[in-house]
This record gives structure tokens, sequence and C-alpha cells, in this order.
């Protein structure tokens, strides 16, 4: 039998409480003072969302939809439960864009709590579990999306709910917590497809844990149906729908299209899919490329774009496209290299905010963030066959996600595009960010003497916390706020 958990102190459920209650407090605030143009892609969330609402179960794409790119063959998830949360919102009282700005910071909540029982699951001690939390909860650009309309939010909540029911099911063996993981991780990707390789991981480190004792129960369970009892029946037909759901919609794209997710000129027509405005940028990138039409024939189609955000940054691509063409600019890099540079970038952008705006630390301040991830790793490295089975395999499975992210996504586009920061988001880490986060910690308190724990902890704590919410009302101009 497993070990039972340890009971939670009072002091830690009210620690935990005051945390979760100054991140509610936050996301309320930005939720309804950010301007609906900085946050990354909530234009477009939001709108899949507009477009949904009333229906019962998805519109194809139409008219309506074409501004806002391919609204079928993608994940829908995110888009569907937006929907039926806008069918709830209070008349005027509350604008539709804020209402599903509140949904995302429960999300973000839930976010927090599915890492704190991850911590506990993990075998992590009260201090530390707490530590964990408020870090997570002052990670700059985490909170920022947290308070906009983002499938991000979803998809980093069910990302975090799966770490915590893999180290749960490793402990009890029992099939349901197994049904409950698959059904997590289907839904994963049923949000987003960039799970689709972190759920892969997630299977593996299932099978690989314990001498895949896990796996077998479930199956021998899924033998016998009966042993299941109702609960366990009615979880099985949860994750096997939404399974095959997920099936049908990846196998669907590859049977058709040959891609997991196809572009929008392979499902509408070219006008159509112009309409867009993110699709309209890479297809004039590409055809460019591609030789297919000049440079003044390149930039008369940009200027196109209406969002000014995405025209200057499209303008800025097709230049860099011009130098590599003539074999001038800044020479391509290998992977190696390419691989310091990501790391850089990624850090930026997890401990700034980055959005359609942009505001990173700066100086001293970088510097110092930057130390701190240093120590932490190198503990983390120093002392990780001490770590539980649940941060080894937790840490594991969120670097090789970052790999997979950092050199089969984005050095691809690097190499395509000729410029390291095309594509490179902070948020993409968030999926794999609490199950690292609980690593470095128990890392880093193994790694320091026992008088120093606990102000090194407070330290660093103070160091997130000032550098989140303080650090941006500091330094945010009137162009960050406006009436969403």
């Amino acid at each position: 039998m497993p070990t039972p958990l340890s009971p939670v102190p009072r002091w830690e459920r009210v620690a935990v409480a005051a945390a979760l209650a100054y991140l509610a407090a936050r996301l309320l605030f930005l939720a309804t003072h950010v301007d609906p143009s900085l946050p990354p892609d909530e234009v477009t969330h939001a709108g899949f969302a507009r477009y949904q609402a009333g229906a019962l179960l998805l519109r194809a794409d139409g008219e309506g939809s074409y501004a806002l790119g391919l609204v079928s063959h993608r994940p829908w998830l995110n888009t569907w439960m937006l929907a039926r949360w806008l069918a709830l919102r209070p008349g005027e009282l509350v604008s539709d864009l804020v209402w599903m700005r509140f949904a995302n910071a429960a999300m973000a909540i839930a976010t927090a709590l599915a890492a704190w029982a991850f911590a506990r699951r993990a075998g992590l001690e009260a201090g530390a579990r707490v530590l964990a939390i408020v870090l997570l909860t002052n990670v700059p650009m985490w909170s920022f999306l947290a308070a906009s309309a983002s499938y991000d939010n979803l998809a980093t909540l069910l990302a975090t709910a799966a770490f915590a029911l893999l180290a749960r099911w490793i402990d009890t063996h029992r099939a349901r917590d197994g049904l409950r993981l698959a059904a997590t991780c289907a839904a994963g990707v049923l949000t987003k497809s960039a799970l689709l390789p972190l759920a892969a991981l997630l299977g593996a480190a299932s099978l690989a844990a314990r001498r895949a004792a896990a796996p077998r129960a479930l199956l021998a369970a899924l033998a016998s149906p009966r042993s299941l009892g109702a609960r366990g029946l009615a979880l099985a037909g949860l994750a096997a729908g939404l399974v095959a759901l997920a099936a049908a919609l990846y196998g669907g794209n590859l049977v058709r299209y040959g891609v997991l997710e196809p572009a929008a000129n392979q499902v509408l027509p070219l006008e159509a899919a112009l309409e867009n405005r993110i699709f309209r940028q890479e297809h004039v990138l590409r055809s460019f490329r591609a030789g297919a039409i000049d440079f003044r024939q390149a930039a008369r189609e940009i200027e196109a774009i209406e969002h000014a955000g995405d025209r200057a940054g499209a303008m800025w691509m097709l230049r860099r496209a011009l130098e590599l063409r003539r074999g001038e600019g800044e020479p391509l890099v290998g992977r190696l290299r390419y691989a310091a540079t990501w790391t850089a970038l990624m850090a930026e952008r997890v401990f700034g905010v980055m959005g359609h705006r942009a505001l990173y630390k700066e100086g001293g301040l970088a510097a110092t963030y930057g130390a701190v991830a240093l120590a932490a790793f190198a503990a983390l490295a120093a002392r990780f066959r001490h770590l539980s089975l649940h941060l080894r395999i937790g840490a594991l499975v969120a670097l090789a996600y970052a790999l997979v992210l950092m050199q089969l996504v984005n050095y691809p586009v690097y190499r395509a595009t000729g410029l390291a920061v095309e594509a490179v988001q902070g948020r993409y880490l968030f999926p794999v960010l609490a199950p690292l986060l609980a690593a470095l910690v128990a890392g880093a308190r193994d790694a320091l003497p026992v008088r120093a724990r606990t102000p090194v902890a407070v330290a660093v704590a103070a160091l997130f916390v000032l550098g989140d919410f303080p650090y941006f009302l500091l330094r945010a101009g009137p162009e960050w706020f406006g009436s969403p």
C-alpha cells in the first residue's frame, strides 16, 4: 500500500490561501484594466469564443470567422468552454472580454492548487511547498497571461493537473487515477496541439515508473470492468470519449491534409484565409522567400494588415528575409549556440512581460533573476539523485519538453526567418513550470545549510513578489491600460 500523505499544517493552509487571495486580487485588477490590444493573441481567442457563443456544439468556418483564422480542424476545447461561459454573463454589468478574463483567472487559481497538490505528493516539506506556490504565482508573464483570455491558461491548468495525477497514479497504482490522467492529457491536446509532445512524455514516464506496475494495474482493471465500480466506469467512458475526440481531430487532419494542424489555405479559399492577419503575414513572407513576389509586392501586402504590432513585426521579418537573400546581416548559427540564445530569451520572457508590448527586467534586477536561476539549476543538478521519484520525473519531463520546444519547434523557425526571437515565448514553458519550480526549490533547499534555508527562501520569495506586480505598476505607462 502507498504511504499516506502527511497532514497539512494549519499555517501552510493559511499561507497558501493568502498567496491565492493576493493572486486573485492582482488578476482582478489586471482583468479590468489592461488594454485589450496587449495580451498575446487575446483578440483571436476571445473572437473564437464570441463566434461560437450560442451554438450548441461548434460552428463551421464562415464569413464571420475568416478574420480570426481557421475555426475548424484545430483544438477546440478552450473555445467551446469560453463560449458556454459567455452564456452566463450577467447582462451589461461586465463586458464579454472581462467576463472571459475572469474565467481565465479562475483557471490560474486552479493551476496553483494543482501545483500545490503535485508538490505535496512529490514529498516537499511544508515550507518548500509554500515557496513553490509563491514563486509560481509571482512569475510576471504567468500572472499577466492569467488575466487574459488565452487558451494557454487552460492548457497550463490541464498540464499541471496531469503532473499531479501522474504522481498520484505512481503512488496508488489505482486504475481510476490512470483514467483521470488519460482524460486530462486528452483534454490537454484538445486545447492546444503543443501539448501533444508533453502527453507523449508523460505517457513514457508512466510506463517507466516503477517498472510499469501502474500501467499493468490499469490494463488489468480494464480487462475486468466490474472491478472499476460505477464511478470508475464513468471515468473510463470520459477518458475513452476524450481520447477518441483527440484521435479524430489529429488523425483526421493527418489523413486529409497530411499534417496535425492544417494551414488556413488548406481548408479555406486563399482569399478567405488572407483575411486573417497572422496567415497573411506568414503567407506573404513565405511567398517572398520562395521568390514568388518581390520586396515591393510583399511590403504592399503587409501594409494591408490592420493590426499595427503585427504589421510592424512583419516588415521587420521581411527586411531580415531580404538580408538573408543578399547574404547580409548576422549569419545563422548552429543548434548549440542557438540553445544559449534561446535560454536567455526564454528567461527574459518568463521573468518579464511580453505581449504586443514588452516590459522586461533590466540591469541589476535582470542579473539577480539570472543568478538565482543559475544557482537553483546548479543545486538541482547536484542533488538530483536525492530527490523523490516524482520530482525527478517532473524535472526530466519538463527539461525534455523544453528541449523539444527549443530544437524541434523554435530552431526550424529561426533557420527559416533568421530571427532568433521569432516564436520564442515564455508562456510556451508554462505547462511544465510548476513541476520544474518544485524540483528547483527542493534541490536548492537540500543544497543549503539548515540555518540558511529560511533566510534564502524569504529573500527569493521577496524578489519574485516585488519583481512581479509592484514592478509592473511602477514601470507600465498609461499605454498598458484601457477599457476592456
